[in-house]
């Protein structure tokens, strides 16, 4: 499949489709004949695709191609950029949060999901795009908040958010208007309200980012999963991003008022019965990690109080 172009310089290129993570899928940017990937993607897709979609836009994936940005750590972002620096050349640039785990991959199972032996166990054979089946590479750049990337010319802001992950950060682009937003305001197709975030990560940051980010003039937001969105859509995923994370702090509160006092695990068995908010799917440790991530910034907040893991309303 070749890459699609969705303005001036700005092209989506597309792996396979994996249900509940929509399309496993990489960007290009283009500019003065240098090209930046952004999120290249898993080990295996879109993988090849990649380089063909470079080659048939007239470049050279050696000679074009001056950075591998990565909006964060995850698998499914950066299992792909071993092989792309191998084939490029590029200097792979990655926020300092996230770094640890481009590094050592194994980190990601061992700090970042909340999960007992067995949960280790079914990883090691997991077929997901979070499967860990690729080897640690040194990033060549550190981001930090408030740097400026130039691609060609054109400048990128980077913005650490903080929210899906410690080393979360998104690319704006003033004079396009366009965001990379990786995962934090769209983790998951067709629904802003659905997300998950790990356990370096943080629903306030995430809260906070996204009123910050909606100020932005955008009109090309270009998230990690499925879909792009483009002029008066952008608005609706905001809302929409924000409103999750209020319904999820809601439902593991709502929980822990009605049986008065709740470990993880209680939590989201019951919220998993109660259907009443969307909830992270595609592995099972994704929504318990989730859930201790609110826990804790529900008992920053004075909101709850904990005791050997175990929590209760204050």
């Amino acid at each position: 499949m070749p890459a699609t172009q969705i303005a001036q310089g700005l092209y989506v290129v597309k792996g396979k489709f994996v249900d509940d993570f929509g399309f496993i899928k990489s960007y290009l940017f283009i500019h003065n004949d240098e090209i930046a990937v952004i999120d290249p993607g898993t080990a295996g897709h879109p993988g090849e695709e990649l380089l063909n979609s470079i080659e048939q836009l007239g470049y050279s994936p050696r000679q074009n191609v001056v950075a591998i940005v990565l909006t964060h750590g995850h698998p499914d972002h950066a299992g792909g950029v071993a092989r792309l620096k191998k084939a490029t050349g590029a200097p792979v640039m990655i926020h300092e949060g996230d770094a640890p785990i481009l590094e050592e991959p194994g980190r990601f199972i061992k700090e970042r999901l909340l999960l007992d032996a067995a949960g280790r166990l079914a990883m090691k054979v997991d077929r997901t795009p979070l499967r860990v089946n690729y080897r640690g590479i040194k990033p060549d750049r550190l981001l930090k908040h408030g740097d400026d990337l130039r691609i060609g010319g054109t400048s990128f802001r980077v913005i650490s958010t903080r929210g899906h992950s410690a080393g979360h950060c998104v690319f704006y682009s003033p004079r396009l208007h366009a965001l990379f937003s990786g995962d934090e305001v769209n983790n998951y197709p067709n629904d802003a309200r659905k997300f998950f975030v790990d356990l370096s990560g943080s629903l306030s940051a995430r809260s906070v980012a996204l009123k910050s980010l909606s100020k932005l003039t955008i009109e090309y937001l270009l998230p990690a999963h499925d879909t792009f969105h483009l002029f008066e859509d952008i608005g609706l995923q905001f809302t929409g991003a924000l409103a999750g994370i209020e319904e999820f702090q809601d439902a593991v509160l709502q929980v822990i008022n009605a049986r008065e006092e709740a470990d993880v695990q209680q939590i989201a068995f019951d919220i998993i019965q109660g259907r009443g908010v969307l909830i992270p799917t595609g592995h099972h440790a994704l929504l318990p990690t989730t859930i201790s991530v609110a826990l804790r910034n529900l008992t920053e907040a004075g909101l709850l109080r904990e005791h050997e893991g175990v929590w209760t309303a204050v």
